[in-house]
């Protein structure tokens, strides 16, 4: 993935808190890339998904 795809991609972060603790919030994603985290759920067949964050959590 490009490096300027990953910032509009989807990622995938392993959260130990809340989602209301979280939204909005910078956090750091299952492939190393920082993101804002919202509370939506990760889409299983969302064609933007991050690839590594895929094969992380497949």
């Amino acid at each position: 993935m490009h490096p300027d795809a990953a910032a509009d991609a989807l990622h995938a972060v392993e959260v130990h808190r809340s989602a209301e603790e979280l939204t909005g919030e910078p956090e750091v994603a299952l492939c190393g890339v920082i993101v804002a985290v919202h509370d939506e759920p990760w889409p299983p067949d969302a064609a933007e998904r991050c690839p590594e964050c895929d094969r992380l959590t497949g």
